[in-house]
């Protein structure tokens, strides 16, 4: 165990991303390398799955989103410590994250205390965010709570019942409307 065993949950999220060659590369190293190329990594995916899953927005969201993730790319290569590799991560997601809900606050220079008041909390003064969904996606989504819930052999006879119906009904609304899930 070294001082790096604290970052777990970090470790493990990683390790979801990435598989888990990433958590035994990650699991007590000490070598910033190794850290920095997971980070930059990461970074460089996060970037990826949003201009590869959001369809629809403004070019000044997309430009804004880019120029923060290859802020904290940039910023990794400058740092000397596993921390600061660290830090540069937390704070590039934190931006990412407000930047996902509307826009990232500025208040820097402010000495005026921010309380967690709605009002101090509403980011669409620039866009709305919409999560939409497929028909496509509630099904599959349906489908791996299921799955999850009666597992996957239990599943595959269910779905067989379901087609077996010959039933004009999603798989999803069929199975709530027998109360299986």
């Amino acid at each position: 165990m070294n001082e790096y065993s604290k970052y777990i949950f970090l470790k493990s999220a990683v390790e979801d991303l990435f598989g888990s060659r990433a958590w035994y590369d990650l699991k007590e190293s000490k070598s910033i390398s190794v850290w920095r190329r997971y980070i930059e990594k990461t970074l460089k995916a996060i970037m990826l799955s949003i201009h590869t899953s959001v369809k629809y927005y403004d070019s000044d969201w997309i430009d804004e989103v880019d120029e923060t993730i290859e802020r904290g790319i940039d910023s990794l290569k400058k740092l000397k410590t596993i921390d600061e590799l660290i830090a540069v991560l937390a704070g590039t997601l934190i931006n990412i994250s407000f930047l996902q809900i509307g826009l990232m606050p500025s208040r820097k220079g402010s000495d005026k205390k921010v309380t967690l008041r709605k009002s101090n909390w509403d980011l669409t003064r620039f866009r709305t965010v919409i999560y939409l969904q497929s028909s496509e996606q509630l099904e599959s989504l349906f489908w791996s709570k299921q799955q999850k819930i009666i597992g996957s052999q239990n599943q595959i006879e269910l779905y067989d019942k379901f087609r077996k119906t010959n039933s004009r009904l999603s798989y999803s609304n069929w199975c709530k409307k027998q109360n299986k899930t």
